[in-house]
């Protein structure tokens, strides 16, 4: 528990609902600590002591801010009261509240993995709108988010965008995945992945947090769980020069690259640079949510007629169907 003394960037914080409510100097809030690491905002390490900390997300993270990005304002500064305990006087920990191991009695479906340049490069967006379409091509996608900083945003979009189920890490018990030990990583990757298959989803969507240079992002990518479970990797970029380059040295290390998504796919000339940069498909929000090119992108044959899409008439890009049976598909 903490009493917020000073605002400063996030003058929010997230409820179990979903909403946001508006934070006032002497607010009491009930928030987690934990390590963050976000090149457009904060990087935080839990402080070694219950002294003056900051809000470093509006999810309920309090940590030690160590650097910001020059765009923004100061953290909001909190006074930590005490560790909330139970009943039997031990400190509350998000773990206490995790999802139970799921067991799974079957294959798991074909999984489709988002990775990208960076923070804010276009991953959820891109998960966002494969969602959709799959969705609306009747496949019952589930989504998760392995890695990052807990905060609600990402979960309740891609909610909204028709996931039979989302889940994130902090379904498992973390607040954050920064500085964890990678085997607690990978354990919690796989614990992700066997839900979303109990619960009868028809294919996996799989966000990787920041960019693939980042340390715990770059150390499970390489990692036998995610290669083991990865039947395609769709890789989201700014611009065609991280397009390339990210395709490039995810190929180089035996990943199979199937397109290339993200912020880049805005801007018609960006578009234009990437598509003539990279050989893989690079495709848009369009293409992206329509149920029949949505199906090829992750090798899955479609489920309802043309006519259900309001947004038919895109014709789908062949070059898909040849790189996803190039990796397997």
């Amino acid at each position: 528990m903490a009493v917020v003394e000073r605002l400063g960037h996030h003058t929010r914080l997230e409820l179990p609902s979903g909403r946001k409510a508006t934070l006032h100097i002497g607010d009491e809030i009930i928030v987690a600590y934990a390590d963050r690491y976000a090149p457009d905002q904060y990087e935080a390490n839990v402080p070694i002591n219950l002294g003056i900390t900051q809000l470093v997300a509006s999810g309920g993270v309090a940590s030690h801010v160590l650097s910001r990005h020059e765009s923004l304002r100061l953290a909001t500064r909190i006074r930590p009261v005490g560790l909330i305990a139970d009943e039997r006087g031990m400190a509350l920990n998000l773990r206490d509240f995790a999802l139970a191991p799921s067991p799974v009695a079957h294959t798991r479906p074909r999984t489709i993995a988002v990775v990208g340049t960076s923070m804010n490069s276009g991953k959820t967006t891109t998960n966002r709108y494969l969602v959709n379409g799959l969705n609306r091509g009747g496949h019952r996608p589930g989504a998760t988010k392995v890695t990052g900083t807990g905060s609600g945003g990402d979960y309740w979009i891609i909610k909204d965008a028709g996931a039979h189920m989302m889940l994130d890490f902090t379904d498992v018990g973390f607040a954050s995945t920064y500085r964890m030990p990678m085997f607690a990583i990978e354990r919690a990757y796989i614990e992700l992945l066997d839900h979303l298959t109990y619960a009868n989803c028809g294919v996996l969507l799989v966000e990787v947090a920041d960019g693939i240079y980042q340390k715990e992002t770059a150390k499970l990518i390489d990692s036998a769980p995610f290669r083991e479970s990865v039947d395609g990797v769709i890789f989201a970029a700014g611009d065609a020069m991280g397009a390339a380059h990210g395709v490039e040295t995810l190929q180089r290390m035996g990943l199979p690259v199937i397109a290339v998504a993200g912020r880049l796919t805005a801007s018609p000339l960006a578009l234009r640079e990437a598509r003539q940069a990279c050989a893989v498909p690079v495709l848009t929000s369009y293409q992206l949510r329509d149920p029949e090119e949505a199906a090829q992108i992750v090798g899955l044959s479609r489920k309802v007629d043309a006519s259900d899409d309001e947004d038919r008439g895109r014709p789908a890009l062949s070059i898909v169907d040849s790189v996803l049976a190039s990796t397997g598909s």
